[in-house]
């Protein structure tokens, strides 16, 4: 590569970290102050003009406050409603959950702090150091040196495949000895997202219901990858008919994709395990 050639790529590399320190920092700033604020006005003003069922939900305080924490488990496409639907000002114990390090991250933080989470911050969902292993120790570390937490994790994000559920929520329970509960909450109007989850937005005017099954204590056989994956598939398939049973009392159509696996993938996850 020529002289002259480098010079330009690094004149060109000088401008454009110009125009991202000149615009996208401020704008991020601006973006983490105000995004966070709207998302709590906008849902106080959806649950205040919606009818809500909490169906009994606040069991989960004493499931929490009897166990010393539980893990919470939910399918990620509800999880616009997460950060309101199961702050602090619902439930009496402090839920805890995990959002990225990076922008994206920082805002759904403020939003999640705003309503009464408390936030374990992981790395970025593009870096090897959100994946499994090292994000779920850290998780595990949090639960067992604190007391009373309550994790919220959304158990098919955070990029699926939807109503499929992964190994890191039940893990944290088997390793900090707390139980496992299947919530939910779902709503009659919304609008989805163009997403791989179709994340549902609920609007104003609702009828807004809230779901829990549980509390499941992790079996001693969980110790072992085959009684951990049997387990799994025993949560997933209540958490399927928990959903299913959601989207038909608001009389919707069940997805095609909510549904349980075949008896050829069930023989695959315990093959893998």
């Amino acid at each position: 590569m020529s002289q002259p050639t480098i010079q330009r790529r690094n004149i060109r590399r000088r401008i454009r970290r110009s125009v991202r320190n000149a615009f996208v920092r401020p704008l991020t700033r601006l973006a983490v102050a105000v995004v966070p604020r709207v998302y709590v006005f906008y849902m106080k003003f959806v649950f205040a003009t919606s009818r809500v069922d909490t169906n009994g939900f606040q069991v989960l305080d004493e499931i929490s406050q009897k166990h010393d924490g539980a893990v919470a488990l939910l399918w990620h496409e509800e999880v616009f409603t997460v950060a309101f639907a199961y702050g602090r000002g619902f439930l009496a114990v402090q839920p805890h959950t995990l959002a990225s390090i990076g922008t994206v991250g920082e805002i759904i933080t403020r939003m999640l702090e705003l309503c009464g989470f408390a936030v374990f911050r992981g790395g970025s969902s593009r870096r090897a150091s959100r994946r499994r292993s090292a994000v779920v120790s850290d998780m595990i570390d949090h639960m067992n040196a604190t007391s009373n937490v309550t994790y919220g994790i959304t158990v098919d994000g955070s990029h699926g495949p939807a109503y499929r559920m992964k190994r890191g929520g039940v893990v944290i329970a088997r390793e900090c000895g707390r139980p496992v509960v299947l919530v939910r909450t779902w709503y009659k109007r919304r609008v989805r997202l163009d997403t791989w989850d179709r994340t549902a937005i609920p609007l104003p005017f609702n009828v807004i219901k809230y779901y829990l099954d549980g509390p499941f204590r992790v079996p001693a056989d969980a110790s072992s990858d085959e009684g951990l994956a049997r387990f799994l598939l025993l949560l997933e398939d209540k958490l399927i008919d928990v959903a299913i049973n959601s989207y038909r009392e608001m009389g919707q159509p069940v997805p095609a994709n909510l549904v349980k696996r075949s008896p050829e993938e069930r023989t695959k996850v315990l093959d893998v395990s």
